[in-house]
């Protein structure tokens, strides 16, 4: 049986793909490394834009889970609007105050970002597949 092109190409990389919980850590990886990078630095224009980069990833999560899709407990939603609802105060009074720290939006990252990882790899051990 002749295998069609684009199946082919999906099986190539479906094994190397991100999982949604994968992508979403990565991505509170790279917001996490570019707050860092912005509060050790002098320059204004980094720290501007890494904290408009963390208000676009908050207003994202707070869009995706006000509405109710079904697939997120009540409870959980509620906790990622809340968490984006603070960040996003932070991160306002932040880009007001350049003398305001960002630990406090870098600490709600990681711990987000710890949360996925564990999810994440709690999840593959519980159906028999590795993590890594």
């Amino acid at each position: 049986m002749m295998t069609h092109p684009g199946m082919k190409a999906y099986q190539s990389i479906a094994g190397s793909s991100l999982t949604g919980r994968e992508a979403d850590a990565a991505c509170f990886r790279m917001l996490i490394d570019e707050l860092k990078a912005a509060e050790a630095s002098s320059d204004h224009t980094v720290r501007r834009h890494a904290l408009a980069r963390s208000q676009r990833l908050w207003a994202m999560i707070m869009n995706a889970n006000v509405q109710d899709s079904g697939l997120t407990p009540q409870e959980d939603r509620q906790l990622f609007v809340t968490l984006a609802h603070r960040s996003q105060l932070y991160g306002i009074r932040a880009m007001l105050d350049p003398a305001l720290p960002l630990t406090p939006l870098i600490r709600i990252a990681e711990n987000v970002r710890d949360g996925l990882e564990l999810t994440g790899s709690h999840n593959m051990q519980e159906f028999g597949a590795d993590a890594t």
